[in-house]
């Protein structure tokens, strides 16, 4: 079984909204073993949705929408399902009855808006959804499936993983097992990487892949098998080939991240950790007390936004402010050193710079950081 993902919504399409529920989608269907053939975004129209459906079944098994359920005009999904299905639509009392019953429990007025929602095609198969108003749809043409959900993220997962994962294994064959794994690495660019473990790579077998996935100041790799066979063996070989290779780049695998290594390597070294911060306004702090536990061995922040402060909380001399300014090695080895008088930690950082868009000159220009 393959699958196409349809997202639709002219706000996706103009940029007003950001589109996760593809990049979630698709997770979850790596995860079941159904590769995904493509991720469109699509306006809200029946053509184009129409188009869209004609032009997924080519390709895919199963075709997954989001978007376009609600009662108002521009929510036309079903309305073009129907069409492309040929097929007429019939008010559900049932439906209209859960939904009523929704908005009653909740003391909001039954609008004529739930009689059109409560308006669906014929030949759909309704899929529960506990959180919202729009069920869920399900079609068959062809040998083909295709399922609507709503656009409304948590909904959308709602009835994925509570109406659509059981009954998966009745609606096609999945063949593939899809086994992964993702090497995390920081202060080693792409390029220098794949160098490093070329020798490594020209040994995988045709149904293992490597990924690179770069991002600010990190690079994921992600080693992946799809085929009929089980390689989870192959596939945890090559990530300990690959990480003894890259060693100290190597920061943590799967779903850990860089705030969870930086917690567990200070907690196994029994360090303490504070941090004076400028330009950052205290979003360092922030990430580091983003994960539990981080109270182990992180002390606290001093947020030196003003010259004012840094003089007077952290000793910094009215000298070095004067001669070499805010930025500058100077005045953050004086922020650390009175950081590290206040707090006591084994550990501080101190941080000063020109985040912009303004204030940058020739000699500091914007982005230009001290640590």
């Amino acid at each position: 079984m393959k699958s196409s993902i349809l997202t639709i919504g002219d706000e996706i399409l103009i940029g007003q909204i950001v589109d996760t529920n593809s990049a979630w989608l698709g997770k979850k269907l790596t995860e079941l073993g159904i590769p995904v053939n493509e991720i469109i975004s699509l306006a809200d129209t029946k053509e184009s949705i129409k188009k869209s459906i004609e032009n997924a079944m080519l390709k895919s098994d199963l075709i997954l929408l989001t978007g376009g359920l609600g009662p108002t005009k521009d929510d036309v999904t079903k309305a073009a399902i129907a069409e492309f299905l040929n097929v007429g639509t019939y008010f559900d009392e049932n439906l209209y009855n859960k939904i009523s019953q929704y908005f009653i429990k909740r003391n909001l007025p039954i609008s004529k808006y739930v009689k059109i929602q409560s308006t669906i095609p014929e030949t759909a198969q309704l899929l529960t959804n506990n959180v919202g108003t729009a069920p869920g749809m399900l079609f068959k043409k062809d040998n083909k499936v295709i399922i609507s959900m709503p656009g409304v993220p948590h909904e959308m997962k709602w009835i994925f993983k509570n109406s659509i994962i059981p009954i998966l294994p009745q609606l096609g064959k999945i063949e593939n097992n899809i086994y992964q794994r993702t090497i995390k690495t920081i202060g080693i660019g792409e390029t220098r990487i794949a160098a490093k473990i070329e020798d490594i790579t020209d040994t995988f077998p045709e149904d293992i892949s490597l990924a690179f996935l770069p991002s600010s100041g990190q690079v994921r790799l992600r080693v992946m098998s799809s085929s009929q066979n089980d390689n989870t063996v192959h596939v945890d070989k090559f990530v300990n080939q690959i990480s003894s290779r890259l060693g100290d780049y190597v920061y943590g695998y799967d779903s850990v991240i860089i705030e969870d290594a930086l917690k567990d390597l200070f907690i196994s070294k029994n360090l303490t950790l504070s941090t004076a911060e400028s330009c950052t306004g205290g979003y360092l702090s922030h990430r580091i007390t983003s994960v539990p536990g981080s109270s182990k061995y992180y002390i606290g922040s001093l947020i030196a936004y003003d010259n004012h402060i840094k003089e007077s909380q952290l000793n910094v001399q009215s000298e070095t402010l004067l001669n070499h300014g805010a930025v500058s090695e100077a005045t953050v080895i004086e922020m650390l050193s009175g950081l590290l008088n206040k707090t006591g930690t084994d550990i501080g950082i101190a941080i000063s710079g020109i985040a912009g868009p303004n204030g940058g000159t020739p000699d500091k220009p914007v982005g230009t950081i001290w640590v």
